[in-house]
């Protein structure tokens, strides 16, 4: 059931941010914008899961989710086995993009899974004066608010995640030279596989694999330039214990093999 309300707009349009439309969605549905929305739009999940799809990346969407979409900007998303429960705000101002901007939102913004109860308090006084005639600066103030608590949300959502890709760095950095599993790092980080290798992907443009990869090759190239050691031996210093697969990997990423490497670096 979708229950909305749109105000009518008269003189709210003069303050520097004001509510154009509020409202809970359950089931969600199937929503392409080829053209993204006119709207500032800030929405959370309340239940259930979905996806949004925007600038050419993936975003779950699962229950204490919140999201920032900024106007203009193309946008699918969709529910997944059907269930997927929102509650979302849009809202316009003349001067809301660069106040958006000062405040720290920046294009699409989506939390981890977080405490949303006074965002959906928030969002109830909000939705209770949208329908009454003359309350636009109250829906003004509240929706004020309500920015305020996402921006807090997203704030402590980021912080929370360079901590655990942090943690995770410190554990590949650490112990490169063992034969690390993927779910020993994203435990080190202290969550699980799926969502450590989405965030890690998301926060560093890399998988934590490719990470560790690059963590090696940086250790091997100091042993080739600075030792004498055998490639075999190097190969086993910094984690590989195939030397073909090793010298394959090094020659991937430096374009070189690692004898070749050795001799140019001298």
């Amino acid at each position: 059931m979708t229950r909305s309300v749109y105000p009518v707009l008269g003189t709210e349009i003069n303050l520097p941010f004001y509510l154009t439309g509020i409202g809970t969605t359950d089931p969600e549905y199937h929503i392409i914008r080829t053209e993204g929305l006119t709207s500032h739009q800030i929405m959370f999940t309340a239940g259930g899961s979905g996806v949004l799809i925007a600038e050419g990346k993936i975003y779950p969407q699962t229950a204490g989710v919140c999201t920032f979409i900024p106007p203009a900007v193309p946008h699918e998303y969709y529910p997944e086995n059907g269930n997927w429960q929102t509650s979302w705000v849009v809202f316009r101002g003349s001067s809301l993009p660069q106040i958006m901007r000062k405040m720290g939102f920046s294009g699409i913004m989506s939390s981890k899974q977080v405490n949303t109860n006074e965002l959906a308090h928030i969002f109830s006084a909000m939705f209770t004066l949208a329908g009454e005639y003359g309350k636009a600066e109250k829906c003004s103030e509240l929706l004020y608010s309500y920015i305020l608590e996402a921006k807090r949300l997203f704030s402590d959502s980021a912080a929370a995640a360079n901590d655990h890709i942090g943690k995770a760095a410190s554990f590949m950095e650490s112990g490169y030279a063992r034969d690390l599993t993927l779910s020993e790092i994203a435990a080190a980080a202290g969550l699980s596989e799926q969502h450590f290798c989405r965030v890690f992907k998301r926060d560093t443009g890399m998988t934590p694999i490719e990470f560790l990869i690059k963590k090696r090759i940086a250790e091997a190239k100091a042993l080739l330039r600075d030792t004498d050691l055998p490639v075999s031996e190097v190969a086993g210093a910094v984690g590989f214990t195939d030397r073909s697969y090793f010298t394959s990997v090094f020659r991937k990423y430096e374009g070189f093999s690692p004898s070749e490497y050795r001799k140019t670096s001298r």
